[in-house]
């Protein structure tokens, strides 16, 4: 018990520090590809505030536990709560889009967004925009509209091909001006913004004229009603022919494809290949014998020395490979590179439980604990940790410490993910292994013993909170669920997990029939440049003696591509935790 007071002393004196330290965040505010200047960078609840500047840049400093928001007229608010890593924040706002009434009254030209969906295919004055399907004829305002048909045939850009098309309209310098209700700023027209298939941009990619099937231009004065004052200068709306909305052929109707697929997995995820992601990637993968991938290694280690990235990269090479042996030296030589970072640190302990190196893993664990002790996960990994190890008494003496402190209230007692998470490991510990630490553990309150008995037990963890994703699950009947981990669709989540302290999820698949299922993702970005590495245990026959555990660990890095993780056969129903 008196080591359990000293650990108490020892996390609140920790989390004083946290919390008075303060780390210093800078990054990029960008709407798509395009800076956004002004943007209001807050520390909420205080009066510490900066603004970004042409070229989107910000800088401030905030404690742990903060929360920064990023402000902008006609954007949602962004919101991030600050970490002690947290250093690095791009962010990428998006449109505020209210939602819009869905009514039909008799003959009039007001029509629902379900009509307009079905009718943009046969009707060319209907547009997708950001904000919805936008009727260019019942909207109370001039939108100058041209068919994809007319533009300018032979042009090598839009903006030569709307050239004679759209009175008004003209270009300067690679930027698209529309005549009148425009203000000037310094004496200068202000060039218009982009609604490509619903993205707003600043600057419009390279878009060939064959792929566009309409374009419509709006004026200043009514494109900032719409869009806010990004849009003073005024907006082209253009929808291609490879827009995610399209019209069907067979009915002469339109329909969006993400809706028409049911919930259908339509096979569109890309296999994983490491050997594409970086210039030392590419060049080890290129090697036939082991010899001439060391000497690869040596080529980069100079350059790379100081990237823990390189480290763990070349450390799941080299074991993927069969050559162990250089894999531990390459972490023996450099394990000061990941271990002062949680986040390095943790990426390393992935694969070092993938490679089965429990000792060494622990190891990091432990590092992380020292530097994370407030956190709920450090409790969870080093009892995990101990498990591998077949410890099984120190496991438990780790359930031990985090049960007492929160029957001390020093850690909330509610029903979050995480503790979901670790009252069901305890658990675990005891069906497997025998009810022989009981009687000394003095663990309380366990139940449902045989909870999601002979299922297979899924359980994701990543090594970098900022991480933004999708994970979607076929089932043997091509059907997929989709969980969403995103500041977009799951901001409260994310921030329960960076205020308990976790970054995972745990899933239960049934096999009471068989077949194949298939996992993917879909990574959306960290806020950073660096990748995010996943690990994935999954354990078959869960909460019986015949459980078999299987650490799966995968690097993320190709933004907005739909990624194949793993597949594995005779599950079939599905249920998050």
């Amino acid at each position: 018990m008196k080591r359990i007071f000293v650990l108490i002393g020892i996390l609140l004196s920790l989390q004083l520090h946290s919390n008075t330290s303060l780390n210093e965040i800078s990054g990029i505010v960008t709407i798509g590809n395009s800076p956004i200047q002004n943007v209001c960078v807050q520390v909420l609840n205080s009066t510490k505030e900066t603004f970004t500047d042409e070229k989107g840049k910000y800088l401030i400093t905030a404690k742990p536990s903060d929360v920064l928001a990023f402000d902008y007229a006609g954007m949602q608010r962004v919101e991030v709560v600050v970490e002690d890593v947290t250093a690095r924040l791009n962010i990428e706002m998006k449109m505020n889009i209210e939602a819009l009434k869905e009514v039909v009254v008799g003959e009039n030209n007001t029509r629902n967004q379900d009509y307009l969906r079905l009718q943009y295919g046969i009707d060319k004055s209907i547009l997708s925009t950001a904000f919805g399907y936008l009727d260019a004829k019942s909207v109370g305002y001039s939108i100058k509209l041209v068919d994809g048909d007319n533009l300018s045939p032979g042009a090598v850009d839009v903006i030569t091909a709307l050239k004679g098309r759209a009175a008004g309209v003209y270009s300067l310098g690679g930027e698209i001006y529309i005549r009148g209700g425009g203000p000037q700023l310094q004496g200068r027209a202000i060039p218009a913004i982009y609604d490509l298939d619903g993205m707003v941009l600043k600057k419009l990619p390279f878009i060939t004229v064959e792929n566009i099937d309409r374009v419509a231009i709006i004026s200043g004065l009514a494109g900032r009603v719409r869009y806010g004052s990004i849009a003073r200068g005024g907006v082209v709306v253009i929808n291609t022919i490879s827009s995610p909305v399209r019209p069907d052929s067979d009915s002469n109707k339109s329909f969006d494809r993400a809706r028409l697929r049911n919930n259908i997995y339509n096979n569109d995820a890309i296999a994983e290949d490491r050997s594409r992601a970086t210039s030392y990637l590419r060049d080890l993968y290129s090697c036939k014998e082991k010899a001439a991938a060391r000497e690869v290694y040596q080529k980069y280690v100079t350059r790379y020395a100081k990237d823990p990235y390189f480290i763990t990269d070349t450390y799941l090479f080299f074991h993927d490979t069969g050559d162990q042996v250089f894999a531990n030296q390459i972490l023996e030589d450099n394990i000061e590179v990941v271990e002062s970072n949680p986040v390095y640190a943790k990426a390393m302990a992935f694969a070092l439980d993938y490679a089965q190196e429990y000792a060494k893993s622990k190891e990091l664990y432990k590092k992380i604990f020292v530097l994370r002790p407030e956190y709920l996960q450090s409790y969870r990994d080093m009892a995990n940790s101990y498990y591998a190890l077949g410890n099984y008494k120190n496991a438990a003496n780790m359930y031990i410490r985090y049960q007492y402190l929160v029957n001390e209230g020093i850690f909330a007692n509610d029903s979050s993910a995480i503790q979901k998470v670790i009252d069901g490991e305890m658990n675990n510990l005891f069906v497997v292994h025998g009810t022989r630490f009981m009687a000394e553990s003095n663990i309380v309150g366990l139940k449902n013993y045989t909870k999601n008995k002979g299922e297979t037990r899924l359980f994701f963890e990543w090594n970098d909170s900022e991480a933004e994703f999708d994970l979607e699950f076929v089932n043997p009947q091509r059907n997929n669920f989709i969980w969403e981990h995103s500041l977009e669709n799951a901001a409260e989540r994310i921030k329960d997990e960076k205020t308990l302290g976790y970054s995972s999820e745990e899933f239960f698949v049934d096999g009471s029939l068989p077949g194949k299922w298939q996992i993917n993702v879909k990574y959306k970005g960290n806020k950073k440049l660096s990748p995010v590495y996943m690990k994935l245990t999954k354990i078959t026959n869960y909460n019986t003696p015949a459980q078999k555990i299987d650490v799966s660990v995968f690097r993320l890095a190709m933004k907005n591509v739909k990624q194949k993780l793993t597949d594995f056969n005779n599950v079939v129903s599905f249920s998050a935790n």
